[in-house]
C-alpha cells in the first residue's frame, strides 16, 4: 500500500481528533462508549461490532479514509468513563476516554519506516464541568511526582526542589490508568498497563501518545509516568504528541519531561513544519488553553482577541483572567510548559453556526466562539461554508470526513448528539458558572443574566 496522504505526525492527531468525538454526544457511559466504539469502525480496522447498530463482524475501515490516515487497527478500547457530580448524579457525557491503535508501517519524516502503537487520550470535553473543574482547573494545588502513586495520592506543600504536577493532572492521569476496556471492545476487561505489558513487539516498534487540550497535559505525563515505570522499555521508540494543552506541571517537572524524551530520536533529522517535532507541545498563538497556566500567559486572556468595547464583556473577561491568575499562582509553584512550538493561527470573522464573529469581541459569546474556533477547529482546519473559503489547518488540512454508514444509522440508542453551537454556549454558561461560583467580586446577578444578554 502507498503511504498516505497524512505523514505520520498527521495520523497521530488524526487519531486524537477520532478520541475527541466521545465529547460530541450525552447519553449514559456505557451508551457513549459503544457511540464511540461505532464512530472509530468508519475509521479503523478490527474494530469489534457494536451489536445494537446491526454491525455483525470486525470493521473495515471506510476506503475514504485509508488513502489519508492509512491502514490502523483497533487493538485496545475504546475505553471511557461517565463521572457522578457532586450530587452523585452521573454527568450524562463522556468525562475521559481513551483507545490504542495500531499500524505495521509509519513511515516517520526523517526517520525509518516502524510497526507503531498510538494511545489516543480525548480532550477535555466542553459539556464537562467534571472535566473542567476536577481536571483543567484544579491547579491551587500540586502533587509531588517523585513519589505520586495514581492509586492513592494527596496534594502537599511545594517545596521549591522536587518535580511537581497540579492535583487536576495528577487526577487524570489516575482515571487513565484505572479505565477498563469494556467487555465488548478491543482487548476486552483489561487496563492501558495490562494491555502494554502483554504486548511483544518487536524491537524496532514504536508507541506514541497524543492528545489534545486536557489531555495536551494528560499524553506526555502518561507517557512519563509508564517511561519511569520501565512498562516501555520493549518499545525501540517512546515519544509524545501533545497539542494545545494547559501546563501539567511546574519549572522542575517541565525539565524532567524534556530530558525524558528529547525532541528527535538519535539519528532522526528535523523537520521544517511548524507542527513537526516529537515529544513537543504544539500549540496554537491564539488559542486561551495553552495559556494556562504560565502566569505571563495568563495575562494575556482577556484581550487576546482584541480589548471588547463592551463593558460587561470586558468586566467579565478581567474577572476571568484575574481569577485564573490568581489560581494559577496559589500554589506557589513556577507552571511551565513542557518543550513546545507555537503555531501561527489567525483570527477568524465567520463561524457557520454562530454567523458573524465581532473583533474584537463586544459579546461573550463572540469571545467563545472564537475561542472554540482557535482551540478546536484551526488545528485540523475549517470546511469552506456560506460564501467564505476553506481554512487550512495548522496540523491537518481539513478535517477528517465525518462517519458514514451503509445502515444509515448514527446514534446508538439513548446517545443524542451535541451541536456545535450547543457547546460553545456550554463553553460560555461553564465560565461565567465558573467565575460566579469562585470570584467574590463579581457581581452575580450580571452573571446570571449574561449568557441570555450574550446571545
Amino acid at each position: 500500500m502507498a503511504n498516505p496522504s497524512f505523514d505520520a505526525y498527521q495520523q497521530v492527531f488524526g487519531l486524537a481528533c477520532m478520541a475527541n468525538r466521545a465529547g460530541g454526544y450525552n447519553g449514559t457511559g456505557s451508551e457513549l462508549q459503544q457511540q464511540l466504539q461505532y464512530d472509530l469502525s468508519f475509521y479503523l480496522n478490527n474494530v469489534p461490532p457494536v451489536t445494537v447498530m446491526g454491525q455483525t463482524g470486525p470493521s473495515v475501515a471506510d476506503p475514504s479514509v485509508t488513502p489519508i490516515l492509512g491502514n490502523w487497527q483497533l487493538v485496545w478500547g475504546p475505553a471511557l468513563i461517565e463521572e457522578t457530580d457532586q450530587k452523585g448524579k452521573p454527568t450524562g457525557v463522556a468525562d475521559n476516554a481513551l483507545f490504542v491503535a495500531q499500524c505495521d508501517a509509519v513511515a516517520f519524516p526523517g526517520g525509518p519506516t516502524l510497526p507503531t502503537y498510538v494511545v489516543a487520550v480525548a480532550a477535555t470535553n466542553p459539556a464537562s464541568l467534571y472535566d473542567w473543574e476536577t481536571e483543567d482547573f484544579s491547579v491551587a494545588e500540586v502533587v509531588n511526582w517523585t513519589n505520586y502513586d495514581p492509586a492513592f495520592f494527596s496534594p502537599s506543600a511545594y517545596n521549591g526542589t522536587d518535580p511537581y504536577i497540579s492535583n487536576g493532572t495528577a487526577t487524570g492521569i489516575s482515571i487513565l490508568l484505572g479505565l477498563i476496556s469494556s467487555g465488548t471492545a478491543a482487548s476486552p476487561n483489561t487496563s492501558l498497563e495490562q494491555f502494554i505489558a502483554g504486548l511483544q513487539p518487536a524491537a524496532d516498534t514504536a508507541i506514541v501518545f497524543c492528545g489534545h487540550s486536557l489531555a495536551g497535559a494528560l499524553s506526555p505525563t502518561l507517557a512519563l509516568y509508564l517511561k519511569q515505570k520501565k512498562q516501555l522499555d520493549a518499545f525501540g521508540v517512546s515519544l509524545v504528541y501533545p497539542t494545545a494543552g494547559p501546563t501539567p506541571g511546574e519549572s522542575t517537572f517541565a525539565s524532567l519531561f524534556n530530558s525524558t524524551f528529547p525532541p528527535l530520536p538519535e539519528g532522526w533529522t528535523a523537520q521544517t513544519g511548524d507542527y513537526q517535532s516529537w515529544n513537543t507541545m504544539h500549540w496554537n498563538v491564539l488559542d486561551v488553553v495553552p495559556h494556562a497556566w504560565h502566569q505571563s500567559d495568563l495575562q494575556q486572556i482577556a484581550e487576546i482577541y482584541g480589548r471588547s468595547p463592551n463593558i460587561l464583556t470586558r468586566g467579565t473577561l478581567n474577572t476571568l483572567q484575574g481569577l485564573v491568575v490568581k489560581r494559577g499562582a496559589t500554589s506557589e509553584a513556577t507552571y511551565t510548559r513542557i518543550q513546545n512550538g507555537s503555531l501561527p493561527g489567525s483570527l477568524q470573522h465567520w463561524d457557520e453556526s454562530s454567523g458573524l464573529i465581532n473583533t474584537p469581541p463586544k459579546t461573550m459569546k463572540d469571545y467563545i466562539t472564537q475561542l472554540f474556533l482557535q482551540h478546536v477547529s484551526l488545528y485540523s482546519g475549517i470546511p469552506a461554508q456560506q460564501g467564505n473559503p476553506a481554512v487550512q489547518g495548522l496540523i491537518l488540512p481539513q478535517p477528517l470526513p465525518p462517519p458514514v454508514f451503509k445502515t444509515g444509522k448514527i446514534l446508538v440508542p439513548g446517545v443524542t448528539a451535541v451541536t456545535k453551537l450547543e457547546l460553545i454556549i456550554r463553553i460560555m454558561e461553564q465560565i461565567l458558572a465558573w467565575i460566579a461560583s469562585y470570584a467574590v467580586s463579581v457581581d452575580h446577578t450580571l452573571l446570571e443574566e449574561e449568557p441570555k444578554k450574550q446571545l
